[in-house]
């Protein structure tokens, strides 16, 4: 099993392997586990254990530790890499028998695969789904745990389409999963750039890396797609050897004719040998950019667009994306995943549009704890900018103080919004802040909750409490009636 893989030492006789995991809670007999260095401790401080479950062989990255005795052992330098190609081995390279597309960027990955896996059920070609929200092969969906799972986790959710019978599978590819291996040896029918604004800068230091980090998945595609439209999309463009897609720049997928209400869009899908007439329930110009990149990509993937377009008037997007929450209220509700910046400034820009004449634009945000702190006061800025009615609020803290969180974001509001008790509101408790913004709101104004999205948790001081913003909302209307 390890042959071609790099390992240096190996103990013991070959193990007849059923799966393997770096997780040492998901091992079961029969499993290799891989012992990797966290962020809080190491692997090979669970061998024990795993071997205690019935382990059939363990791989460790670190020289300075011994094998493990009574199990089959390697030493693998670079372990987290070989991870994926022994993942891929395991479950028969999956990645090469599916019609694989890859979404990468700062925002839209979840909406863009969704609609990808959309379109093409809609259409009665299955379509698996890794990523953000749910993971899925044929009709089994299961709760996501990170945007792009370790390596055995999405080799297994392939293998996993394939035994349903699915064609295709979309996949979130984040820069984070790019840099830690997480799709090592896949193999991308087509890849998709959204756009790149700040985020994760905790991790990759600056913007340039973070970019650089995205541009792995180039490599692993047949064809890449690039939205025209984005700065950074414009500079792989510039290499002459991409397809693209926009709005307002040239491209070989654009839209013309656009018309945005409050019911959804209309507009014309200009490709490179057609144009299509699109009515689409989906709000907001981001949900555009996230429509034509998910109909470009299955375009470039080679699925006919005249049979998945009747299909567009059914879609859905997201979880958590753009969502409305009807309890019979006199005033729109939204439940949103925007959390950097750029998806606030452009999710503000949908609501105004939504806004009736009179109306005023509430939008509750909180930043996370533990993440890039340099975007606290950016996304401060861009809901001030925007919003009539500010809740400034928490957004999984974790293991920061709430308090110093919120201080964080505070030099992104001026002082004359702050200051005005009518338009600034700064409530720690999520909950409370989502009653007191619902009680404040009249006949046609709009509340925008962002950040929490599909999550049904606030994790707060390492521990994950019960929440949605849904709930909450559902809950404060219900025992108002």
């Amino acid at each position: 099993m390890l042959a071609g893989q790099g390992a240096v030492t190996i103990q013991g006789a070959d193990a007849e392997v059923v799966d393997l995991t770096c997780d040492s809670r998901e091992v079961q007999p029969g499993w290799v586990f891989v012992a990797l260095k966290g962020e809080k401790s190491h692997g090979a401080d669970f061998i024990p254990a795993v071997i205690a479950k019935g382990a059939a062989a363990v791989i460790l990255d670190d020289p300075a530790r011994p094998l493990p005795g009574g199990v089959a052992a390697a030493l693998m330098p670079g372990a987290r890499a070989g991870m994926g190609l022994l993942a891929k081995r395991l479950h028969g390279a999956p990645d090469e028998r599916l019609t694989l597309i890859g979404v990468t960027g700062t925002n839209g990955k979840t909406t863009t695969t969704t609609l990808i896996r959309q379109l093409l059920r809609a259409s009665g070609i299955g379509c698996g789904l890794v990523g953000t929200v749910v993971n899925a092969a044929g009709d089994r969906e299961e709760e996501a745990v990170r945007t792009t799972p370790e390596s055995p986790s999405f080799y297994r959710w392939l293998h996993r389409s394939l035994e349903a019978g699915d064609p295709a599978s979309a996949v979130e590819v984040s820069s984070i999963g790019l840099e830690l291996g997480r799709v090592a040896g896949a193999r991308f029918k087509v890849g998709v750039f959204t756009n790149l604004t700040q985020d994760h800068l905790d991790f990759h230091g600056d913007m340039e890396t973070y970019f650089q980090a995205k541009l792995r998945l180039i490599d692993r595609c047949d064809r890449f797609l690039v939205n025209a439209d984005d700065p950074y999309g414009q500079r792989l463009l510039a290499e002459g050897r991409h397809r693209s897609y926009g709005l307002e720049h040239s491209a070989d997928y654009r839209i013309t004719d656009l018309e945005e209400s409050a019911t959804g869009t209309r507009f014309t899908l200009v490709t490179p040998g057609s144009s299509h007439a699109v009515a689409s329930p989906l709000l907001g110009r981001f949900n555009v950019y996230n429509l034509l990149a998910a109909l470009a990509a299955v375009a470039e993937a080679g699925f006919d667009l005249a049979e998945l377009l009747p299909g567009v008037p059914k879609l859905t997007g997201a979880p958590g994306r753009l969502e409305r929450v009807d309890c019979g209220q006199a005033f729109g509700v939204m439940v949103d995943y925007a959390h950097t910046p750029d998806a606030l400034q452009k999710l503000l820009a949908a609501g105004k549009a939504l806004l009736p004449a009179g109306g005023r634009l509430h939008v509750l945000f909180g930043c996370g704890g533990e993440r890039d702190r340099t975007k606290r006061p950016l996304m401060a800025a861009a809901v001030a900018a925007g919003a009539d009615v500010i809740w400034h609020s928490t957004d999984n803290p974790r293991n920061e103080a709430i308090e110093q969180i919120l201080d964080d974001a505070m030099p992104g509001i001026p002082e004359p919004i702050r200051t005005d008790p009518a338009r600034y509101h700064r409530i720690a408790d999520r909950a409370v802040a989502v009653r007191e913004a619902l009680a404040d709101c009249r006949p046609g104004d709009l509340l925008l909750l962002a950040g929490k999205g599909h999550e049904p948790y606030q994790e707060i001081a390492g521990v994950k409490h019960p929440y949605s913003d849904r709930g909450a909302v559902e809950a404060a209307l219900g025992s108002a009636r």
